[in-house]
């Protein structure tokens, strides 16, 4: 038999992205140097659907849209960035890059959330090598950690993992363990930047031809 292999969420993102945007068609409301506003929608009557729209000015990208909003910009203090101005030519390159890219977004909101998958991975992977050592250490973090509905949030995740203790063994360092995840809406607006920057140099490649 076939087995049932689900898909990571950056994959399963790339695949809705793909489908969301199968008729969407580009716009270019304003175009004057580096400052452009060009809009992605499917047409009539469906323009609603998944729309999107990326403005650029010198050392800046924004994008937003039906599925959320974000702010890129060059840093400053960052010698490989000081230099950029035109936003399309550090996106450009070979597919998405959303570790690196996160840390370009102004305020960062929006880009991670909890992940409960994450959190459950993060541990396991944690007690991994205690287990041995202490007998019914991964039934009693199942129970007691995994087993509680009130965690939902990474503060509350790493309050559980304090207050644990089973026979002497306790998180003791796990402080700095992440347990988000990037969100759905950023990876698709990361995919959306690079679709976008791509259509518009294909039409810009068809006009000079």
């Amino acid at each position: 038999p076939v087995p049932n292999i689900i898909a990571s969420p950056e994959v399963e993102v790339a695949r809705r992205f793909k489908r969301d945007t199968a008729d969407h068609v580009m716009t270019v409301l304003h175009e004057e140097g580096l400052y452009r506003h060009l809009r992605f929608a499917a047409p009539q009557p469906d323009s609603w659907m998944h729309w999107f729209e990326i403005v650029t000015w010198p050392g800046h990208l924004a994008i937003t849209g039906d599925m959320d909003s974000f702010s890129v910009k060059a840093s400053a203090d960052t010698f490989m960035h000081s230099r950029i101005s035109d936003m399309f030519e550090f996106f450009r390159g070979n597919g998405i890059n959303p570790t690196y890219w996160s840390q370009k977004v102004d305020g960062g909101a929006g880009v991670k959330a909890f992940s409960r998958d994450e959190f459950r991975s993060e541990v396991l992977d944690y007690i991994k090598d205690s287990v041995a050592d202490w007998p019914g250490l991964r039934e009693a973090v199942a129970d007691e950690v995994f087993g509680d509905e009130s965690i939902g949030c990474s503060r509350s995740a790493h309050a559980a993992l304090y207050q644990f203790e089973h026979e002497g063994f306790r998180f003791d360092d796990a402080s700095e363990l992440d347990f988000e995840r990037f969100t759905p809406q950023y990876l698709w607006c990361c995919h959306a930047i690079v679709w976008g920057i791509a259509q518009y140099d294909a039409a810009r490649k068809a006009v000079a031809a």
